[in-house]
């Protein structure tokens, strides 16, 4: 009993070290996924349990208000962690996903739970990762990939670069981010400067509440020029 209530100590530890650290370094956040990661999803789940549901539900509902078959599509999973997204998404379908994620650790366990039919370990950002090619994707999607330290905003733009021409685009966020880290703050400006360039169309953009440890979520949904 002691045991589990000190490992549960240091799990919120290392939950608040990435949640409240603006200035944490990419390098530091991914070690700490490396020593996090078998310990990672039932700190995640206990903080919210239903924390990749939302994400399956929206993109059921734009696929077919898009005219897209849910079990013929091609989706990237960016930052898929463990896949608790890519579980959701089979629950409801989906047949075809990839996940992408930065640390291979969190990656072999989303292979344990065979939702997906390849695995990228890639760093994500301005560019599109080596050995993938743009319009290669029906939908591309990211849940908790904006975080202090973690991807930078123009990842938005490689998505959408990803995706095919009339496909969908889903960023799942914890709304605090884009209060207090720098390179969040204009996230709505960047969203709406890029459609105006027509890359894409905003389809809606919700504020969810309780999204994580009674946080509110920020979710953007495109569909690709």
């Amino acid at each position: 009993m002691a045991q589990s209530i000190e490992k549960s100590k240091e799990s919120k530890e290392t939950w608040s070290a990435l949640v409240h650290n603006k200035d944490i370094t990419s390098k530091e956040v991914l070690d700490t996924y490396k020593d996090w990661a078998n310990e990672y999803e039932t700190d995640l789940l206990n903080l919210h349990p239903d924390r990749a549901k939302h994400m399956a539900t929206y993109l059921k509902e734009l696929c077919e208000n898009a005219g897209l078959n849910v079990a013929t599509v091609k989706i990237l999973d960016v930052a898929a962690g463990t896949g608790l997204v890519g579980v959701e998404l089979v629950k409801v379908g989906f047949k075809h996903i990839d996940a992408l994620d930065y640390s291979q650790e969190m990656l072999d366990l989303a292979k344990e739970k065979g939702c997906y039919e390849d695995y990228i370990c890639a760093p994500f950002g301005n560019t599109i990762p080596d050995g993938m090619k743009a319009r290669s994707y029906d939908c591309v999607i990211m849940l908790g990939g904006f975080a202090a330290g973690h991807l930078p905003l123009s990842s938005l733009h490689t998505m959408a670069r990803l995706c095919k021409r009339n496909g969908v685009l889903i960023n799942s966020m914890t709304l605090q981010y884009s209060e207090f880290v720098d390179e969040y703050l204009f996230i709505n400006e960047y969203i709406k400067e890029l459609e105006e360039d027509r890359v894409w169309n905003l389809k809606f953009k919700k504020v969810l509440d309780n999204y994580i440890k009674g946080k509110q979520g920020l979710v953007h949904a495109m569909q690709v020029c």
